[in-house]
């Protein structure tokens, strides 16, 4: 990789013994995610979408330095960024924009972790026998033709479902499918399409999806939204989706041993979100209300997208475990490989060997009322379970408004389950009959293999992030197109501060400034991509003070040491010097980084 070669080299101009391990992205979030085993990383943030600044939340704030996965892995420690991160939670409008802005103005004074590049993804896909790639008019913030929600648009050349087939560039979701952990699942994954959430983050709004109407309640008390779901909501099984388990899904999500543990044991992927909710007030199979803690609406919000998840399934995985591999105590729901993968979306799994994987497509989803469905058996009368300690059927605190009926026998607002409901904008643009029955998913070594099979019609579109060296084949092919977008998962250095000397700020702005961010978009992506100095630079929050100079190629915070990727030796002994640190006879830093 261009920007490790880069750094290990100027960092050994500078006196420091620098060694690069190239692993794979697995093994790297197992490592620095899990474990906490690391000086500094080189890797991409996990967004799919342009983030909300609260997505920041969960990655800097002191509270969370010593839980595992996307929950400061940097082991950052600022009682400064905690006020300001609390404060964008808390505010609107103006004021939050302002906060938002200091935010980002403290992280790049301390450079717990140092931006480097939004990257310009490459995809290629087949024209002829889908279309629709890349419709006119498609928000750039939805992502590239094969998000996995952009595929439920596709159209089919010859108006028959057929089997859409991509070439990934990676096996997790052959070898693992638990949308909950941290190692296997990262940025958007075919796995959003397996499991619904109460409302989808397009990347320019929320829209409701199995939340057939939702009411925000914003008096004198805390932020509330009581939901309604979708009439005759199925899981893959069969089994009836009900608000008992979306009410499960936060509490499990809370918590995954449910109390089995000393102490919680919270997802490693949606502590952020989860954070924001407060209390879940389940009314009956279809209607519950979420409680927030101090925040605003659109804030809120993003609890919303958490996927949800049968507890009939879940509840299960909650048995207490410390595997060697990893530190601290887990539980199974976070090490479960979840080879079933049942969900409720509009995928579902049917088989995976070697590095393929298939799925096909649900008929009884909602988004397709006029695909026959199986009748209903009366599975959304409320259900009636082991209330002991507390924990109903589902394994979750139930809490029931005043003046509700118990939660085992229906209530007066409940309704008989329909199927058929007409859906409304914006769900329209995925309803419809899908161009596709089956997706087939092929795990592939390298880009230029998924370009092979792509171009040899072998596959209908590549989800590898595709090298500029390998499109010229798609290019030359007039039934393949190549299509660009601007990649939202930037590239980034992670230092890990928890670790002398690394806990210093001086000398991760140091260190900061031997990446020449404007000649790696150059040498290293081709120009395919943009230098940054914030995580917010490709979103409207981005601080005016930290815009990129486009004209002079530097960095507004931590600029260059140096001109076009050449290194000012002597200016960096000189300001390690002036920081208090001391060179050998051999121009070696006596203060090492390990």
């Amino acid at each position: 990789m261009p920007i490790a070669r880069h750094l290990r080299s100027n960092l050994q101009a500078a006196g420091i013994d620098a060694q690069l391990r190239f692993i794979d992205v697995t093994r790297l979030s197992r490592q620095v995610l899990l474990n906490h085993d690391f000086d500094i990383y080189i890797g991409q943030f996990p967004y799919a979408r342009p983030p909300d600044p609260d997505a920041l939340y969960p990655m800097f704030r002191s509270t969370f330095a010593a839980e595992l996965g996307w929950q400061n892995p940097f082991g950052f420690t600022h009682l400064t960024c905690d006020d300001f991160l609390d404060a964008q939670r808390l505010s609107g409008g103006e004021q939050r924009q302002q906060e938002v802005d200091d935010l980002q103005q403290l992280l790049a004074r301390t450079q717990p972790f140092v931006p480097l590049v939004f990257p310009d993804v490459q995809t290629g896909v087949r024209t002829d026998r889908f279309t629709n790639w890349n419709p006119d008019g498609r928000d750039p913030a939805r992502g590239g033709p094969t998000q996995p929600h952009n595929l439920l648009q596709l159209e089919r050349v010859d108006g028959e479902p057929g089997a859409l087939r991509l070439a990934v560039g990676n096996e997790r979701i052959t070898s693992n499918r638990n949308p909950i952990s941290a190692a296997y699942q990262q940025q958007a994954s075919l796995l959003d399409l397996v499991y619904d959430s109460i409302t989808l983050d397009t990347g320019s709004e929320h829209i409701p999806w199995i939340a057939r109407d939702m009411t925000w309640i914003d008096d004198e008390g805390p932020l509330q939204v009581e939901i309604r779901l979708r009439d005759g909501l199925q899981w893959h099984d069969g089994e009836q989706l009900s608000a008992y388990d979306v009410g499960f899904t936060y509490e499990f999500l809370r918590d995954t041993s449910l109390g089995n543990a000393i102490r919680p044991i919270p997802s490693e992927r949606f502590r952020g979100r989860i954070s924001l909710v407060a209390d879940v007030t389940v009314q009956n199979s279809r209607e519950l209300s979420l409680t927030f803690t101090d925040t605003t609406q659109p804030v809120a919000q993003r609890a919303l997208t958490v996927p949800v998840l049968p507890a009939h399934i879940w509840r299960d995985r909650t048995t207490v475990r410390r595997p060697s591999n990893r530190a601290g105590q887990t539980t199974t729901a976070l090490t479960s490989n979840n080879t079933a993968t049942i969900g409720s979306g509009p995928l579902q799994f049917e088989e995976a060997n070697g590095d393929i994987v298939e799925f096909s497509r649900f008929d009884p989803h909602f988004l397709w009322p006029s695909l026959p469905a199986p009748p209903t058996d009366g599975g959304n009368e409320t259900r009636t379970g082991n209330r002991s300690n507390g924990l109903n059927e589902s394994g979750f605190s139930q809490n029931r408004t005043e003046g509700s009926t118990d939660n085992s026998s229906p209530t007066a607002n409940e309704t008989a389950p329909t199927v058929g409901e007409p859906l409304e904008p914006p769900l329209e643009e995925f309803s419809g009959v899908p161009a596709f029955e089956t997706v087939t998913v092929q795990a592939v070594g390298s880009d230029a293999t998924a370009v092979e099979l792509l171009t040899s019609g072998d596959v209908d579109a590549t989800v590898a992030r595709l090298s500029p060296e390998v499109v010229t084949s798609i290019e030359d092919n007039q039934e393949t197109e190549r299509i660009e977008h601007r990649s939202n998962a930037f590239y980034h250095l992670g230092f890990n501060t928890r670790r002398q000397p690394l806990r210093n700020p001086n000398v991760r702005r140091l260190i900061a400034q031997l990446v020449d961010k404007s000649w790696l978009v150059e040498t290293g992506f081709g120009g395919n991509g943009v230098p940054a100095a914030s995580p917010l630079a490709e979103t409207e929050w981005l601080a005016d003070s930290l815009q990129w100079d486009a004209e002079t190629g530097v960095d507004p915070e931590v600029p260059y040491m140096g001109t076009d990727g050449e290194l000012d030796v002597e200016a960096v002994r000189s300001r390690f010097r002036d920081i208090g640190y001391q060179y050998n006879n051999d121009n070696e830093l006596i203060s090492q980084i390990r």
